[in-house]
């Protein structure tokens, strides 16, 4: 058996379609359908027909006109949350069992829901329901004889006894999926060494424009003697109230404004409001 190949017994696959949120009428169904199409093996090719693919036998080309997926399959995206393509669609319904059984069970009810365009039976998708379960559905009864063709009498026997003791079959334990697994290199986070070198205390002296230039429209490039001088002109003001001399500063201050102290900034904002200077 091939790797990727995953057989499931009845049970489990009794447990995957309730955990699908299967109506019971149609999960009974669906395990004979399964059975018959695949023997509940997931992974799979169709042996007549190679495109049929996993234990529901989808065959995704059969949904699509070239690379554009019908109207069902995009309903079926749009619950999903994803458009795939369609090789990629291939590939969940061969190998993800949860997902193939959620696109099968998305076909009977799409298929309920548009009677004028597939007919009344939603189960009709799939041939082995028309030649093999449909003649049965009205021969469950214990004295009742299957209707069997093609040397299958044994299977369709046994695919009509789950149908007929669905509600004895107990359910199997929660199931993973075996898939054919791509290697992804692990997520790491590298936290780059730190430079002493750099000094992290002082500002950069802003981005550059298209002439190599600092900005200059901004008043943050004025210099610190702006503080000192609205400092000396807001004390001086007082001090003439009380007929004192002016204080004079003869400190040669050039100090641009990235290299002021935060106190200093703050300083120069609030004289700058009080007093209307640039």
């Amino acid at each position: 058996m091939d790797e990727a190949v995953t057989q499931y017994t009845v049970e489990e696959v009794k447990q995957i379609l309730y955990e699908n949120e299967a109506k019971p009428e149609d999960a009974q169904i669906l395990l004979a359908i399964a059975y018959l199409e695949s023997k509940f093996k997931h992974g799979i090719d169709g042996d007549a027909d190679p495109n049929d693919k996993g234990i529901w036998q989808i065959n995704p080309p059969q949904f699509f006109r070239g690379q554009e997926p019908d109207n069902m399959v995009k309903e079926f995206f749009k619950k999903q949350g994803e458009v795939v393509s369609l090789d990629e669609f291939t590939n969940k319904v061969k190998y993800d069992i949860q997902y193939a059984t959620q696109f099968a069970l998305h076909i009977v009810d799409y298929r309920n829901r548009n009677p004028k365009s597939y007919g009344p039976d939603p189960f009709d998708a799939w041939t082995t329901y028309k030649k093999y379960i449909k003649p049965n559905m009205s021969k469950l009864a214990p004295t009742d004889e299957y209707v069997v063709s093609d040397g299958l009498d044994a299977e369709i026997a046994q695919a009509m006894e789950y149908v007929k003791t669905y509600n004895n079959i107990p359910f199997g334990t929660t199931t993973t999926t075996t898939t054919p697994t791509t290697t992804v290199p692990a997520t790491t986070t590298t936290t780059m060494p730190q430079d002493d070198t750099i000094d992290l205390t002082s500002r950069s002296a802003g981005i550059m424009n298209i002439f190599g230039e600092p900005p200059t429209s901004d008043y943050r490039s004025k210099t610190s003697s702006q503080v000192l001088g609205l400092l000396q002109s807001a004390i001086n003001s007082e001090r003439r109230k009380k007929n004192l001399p002016d204080i004079s500063n003869n400190l040669n201050v050039d100090t641009e404004f990235a290299q002021l102290t935060d106190d200093q900034k703050t300083i120069l904002d609030t004289l700058r409001g009080f007093y209307g200077s640039d």
